[in-house]
């Protein structure tokens, strides 16, 4: 499986927004189901365990139809999107799907060289005749980073 983005720029100021764009393929015989999504943002300028401060995200969730926060974050700079249990999103091979998230760093983010990886963080695949392949895909993720100032 490879995961990448595009929208994230070279600088942001505080108070600036990233519009971001993740991207997601995978090149096996089954189709791809995401059940979650994530992003994996942090700075060595925080404290390990505050990377999130200042800092808030909403990402689009395509079975809903509307911007929520996620669903879960972690301290340690993780973003987590977790689709419905109901959700129908499927990937065939080959094929490229997205998901949508903006980032907000707000007036006590941390400054300087920021690192964002997105990431499908959980997923099932269906076999063509729509079984469970209890299989799993190697991760290519890409990494970018960014300089926040104040």
């Amino acid at each position: 499986m490879k995961e990448w983005g595009s929208g994230i720029h070279k600088s942001y100021r505080r108070g600036n927004t990233v519009y971001l764009t993740m991207y997601y393929t995978q090149k096996s015989p089954d189709t791809l189901v995401p059940l979650g999504f994530g992003l994996s943002l942090w700075t060595f300028s925080a404290p390990g365990e505050k990377q999130l401060r200042g800092i808030t995200a909403t990402w689009w969730n395509p079975v809903r139809h509307r911007w929520e926060k996620p669903s879960y974050t972690e301290s340690n700079g993780f973003l987590g999107f977790d689709l419905p249990s109901n959700s129908t999103v499927k990937l065939a091979s080959g094929k490229v799907g997205h998901l949508y998230v903006r980032v907000t760093f707000g007036k006590t983010a941390y400054t300087g060289q920021w690192h964002f990886e997105p990431m499908v963080s959980a997923y099932s695949l269906l076999t063509r005749k729509g079984a469970y392949d209890d299989n799993f895909l190697a991760d290519n993720r890409s990494q970018y980073t960014s300089t926040l100032r104040p």
